[in-house]
This record gives C-alpha cells, structure tokens and sequence, in this order.
C-alpha cells in the first residue's frame, strides 16, 4: 500500500546508496583489464558529473512538477541501465558514453531522494532530517562499497550486473509502495518543462538563489567537490595502481569510512546542528579536509600513517556535507526546495567535473598531484566558507 513516509523512503535511500557504489571498486579493475591508460579514471567520471552538472536543474524542476517518486523511478531504472552497459564495455568510447547516461540519471535519484525527506519534516527540524539522511547515505555507501569489493572478487562483470537490476528493481519498488510527498506541485504544462531541458533556462529560474549574501557559499559548493572528488577519484586508483589493492581490500577500506561516517553524523553533526553556528562549522571542517588532505600524502610510504590521515580526511569529508545540505534548505519554502536542492547538486557537480579532468592529468605529472591539488582547494573553500559566516553574522538575513 502506497502512503507518504520518511522511513520508507530513507529505507529507499540506503539501498540506493549501496546499488549506487557498488562499482567502484571494480572500475579500477575494469580499466586495467581493458589496459586502458590512466586517465580514464577521471575522465569517465569528468564524464558522468558533466551529465549530472547539466541535467541537475531539469531534476530539481522536474520534481517540483511532478513529484519527487516519479523522478525517483525514472532516474533508478536509467542508471541502473546506464550501470550495465558500463560493466559490459569494451572500449574507451563506450565507458565514457555509459558515465555520461549514469550522470543524466544520478542527480535525479539524489535530488528527488533528499527533496522527498525534506518535504515531510517542518522547517524546525530539517537540520535533524538532512543528518539522518546522510547518516543513512553514509552507512549504505559503505555496505556498498563492500559488497561491491567482495562482488569484484568473484566478477567485476558480476558486480556491475547484480547493480544495475538491483537499481532498475529498486525504482519499480519505490513506486509501487512510496506515496508521493509533494501536495501542492508546481503547475507547468510538459511543453514548458521540456524547456527546462536547456540547463541554461533552469539556472535562470535559479537566479534569485545567486546573491551577494550566498554567492560566497555557493562557490564553497564547487571547491569543497572539486576537492572531495579530485582526492577521492584519485585515491580509488591509487590503492589498485600503487598499493595492488584487490577490490575487496578497496571495498573493506571505504567501508569502515562509511562506518566512520555514520558515527559523525550520529553524534558530530547532530551536535554541529544543534550546538553550533552552521556557518562557521563548516569553514572549521573545510580548513579541518584541507590540512589532513595536504599533509597525509607525505607518509605515503607508511602505509599505516597514510591510511590513518585517510580516515581522518574522510571523516571530516563527511562531516562536511550533511552541513551544506542544512544550510541549503534552511529557511526555505515547500516550493523552492526542489530548486535549490537542483541547484547545489549541479554546483556540487560541476566541481565533480574539474575535479575529475585534473586529477586524471596531473595523476599522470605525478601519483601525489592530486592530493595535494585536493588539500589546496579545500583550503580556499574553508575561506569562502568563513566569508560567509562573516556575511551572516552582520546582516542575520532570512533566507540563504
């Protein structure tokens, strides 16, 4: 029986998560039998986020229209589509095609995933909402990661098939038991929201979100996931090229992040919420990814040492962005949460983008370039960030 409900949908969300990672372990291994060269790692993904990037606003807008389960469906059958063709690939071409049709539908899963939780709690408990939410996106990205290394261990072609029927199963199941959220839709006839196909004119229906008060956040947006990914895309690799990781060793790593993860959103970012002013607690943890991404990357020939500034550089990573999603939706109206909800995903996707490109090019100068890139960009991020705690400390505004 189909009914509105959070956990529900939260139960969606962590299988989403795991039938979301389970690849990564075993991209490496896809790349390496196929001998293709080193770059691949960031441009397929460069690939996958520039997709995201451009679809993110038409999913946002999508969802306010017409409703968040149905964006939810189409996008988990398209990327579990997308998923199978990506494991099956024979060539440079026809990885980098499967990305980008993974990216056209993986901004619709998580935009219409958060916006659906968002919808269903008051304005006085969203920060509560979207901690649980990435607490649940945290623990399920590390169940994913895991059973995709122990998967990857049998056949990475296994693994890419046991994703992409899990999530094309996933979308028909949450449509048939998840009752929409969204009560009062926005009215826009199809012909109008096709329009909204060009990323241009989505942005434009944004342009009351890019103020002197928020642009500084906004940008700490893009540099925050230029770095995340730039580091994380990176490390992925670097674990199977330097170290010989097999992707249950990658699989097992990732996993205990996610765990970490989850127990700082449990209690770390609970209390960030709760306790803190929002603002500033995000240039702490922004400066905080930074030091440890930057630093870390010098005790790589000790293994151990460099697994330990990993874990805390992964923790502060997702401290983080349970941080930036409370901030994004605080204040706002029902109607807008699908607009900004789109739009800090495009932004977070457009940083994804950069962040890919450079880090296959320079992993290629050098296997260290790209952390030290990462810690470089955190840091100006964390900058940005403080700037607008200094912004909102002087003019207390209502919204943003």
């Amino acid at each position: 029986m189909k009914k509105q409900s959070i956990g529900r949908m939260l139960a969606a969300t962590f299988l989403l998560g795991i039938f979301m990672n389970i690849h990564h372990p075993n991209t490496p291994s896809l790349f390496t039998d196929l001998q293709l060269p080193s770059r691949i790692f960031g441009t397929s993904f460069a690939a996958m986020c520039l997709f995201s990037f451009l679809t993110s606003p038409f999913w946002g807008e999508m969802s306010d229209a017409k409703g968040r389960i149905k964006v939810f469906m189409i996008s988990c059958v398209g990327y579990g589509i997308a998923q199978l063709t990506l494991g099956y690939s024979t060539t440079e071409l026809t990885v980098l095609l499967s990305r980008s049709l993974a990216g056209v539908f993986a901004s619709g899963t998580a935009i219409a995933s958060l916006a659906y939780v968002a919808d269903l709690y008051s304005d006085e408990q969203r920060g509560k909402g979207m901690s649980i939410y990435i607490a649940v996106q945290s623990v399920s990205l590390a169940c994913g990661y895991l059973l995709g290394g122990l998967l990857g261990t049998i056949s990475f072609h296994f693994a890419f098939l046991v994703q992409g029927i899990g999530m094309i199963v996933l979308g028909i199941l949450t449509y048939g038991f998840l009752a929409e959220s969204l009560t009062i839709q926005n009215s826009l006839e199809l012909k109008a929201l096709l329009k909204t196909i060009n990323p241009l004119s989505s942005f434009i229906n944004a342009r009351f979100l890019f103020t002197r008060m928020l642009m500084p956040f906004l940008i700490a947006i893009v540099l925050s996931s230029f770095a995340s990914t730039c580091y994380d895309n990176a490390f992925n690799y670097y674990l199977k090229d330097q170290m010989d990781f097999i992707p249950a060793y990658n699989g097992i790593l990732k996993a205990i992040v996610g765990l970490i993860g989850l127990a700082a959103n449990f209690t770390l970012n609970m209390w960030i919420v709760a306790k803190t002013n929002a603002r500033h607690s995000l240039a702490v943890t922004l400066l905080l990814c930074g030091v440890s991404a930057g630093v870390g990357v010098f005790f790589r020939d000790y293994i151990a040492l460099f697994l330990i500034f990993n874990l805390v550089f992964f923790t502060a990573n997702a401290v983080y962005q349970p941080i930036v999603q409370t901030l994004s939706v605080e204040r706002r109206s029902i109607q807008e949460i699908g607009i900004i909800t789109g739009l800090v995903n495009a932004l977070k996707s457009l940083g994804n983008v950069i962040g890919s490109l450079l880090s296959g090019m320079v992993y290629d100068i050098s296997a260290v370039m790209p952390f030290l890139l990462a810690g470089v960009f955190f840091l100006f991020a964390s900058l940005f960030s403080f700037s607008y705690y200094r912004k909102g400390n002087k003019a207390n505004p209502q919204n943003g």
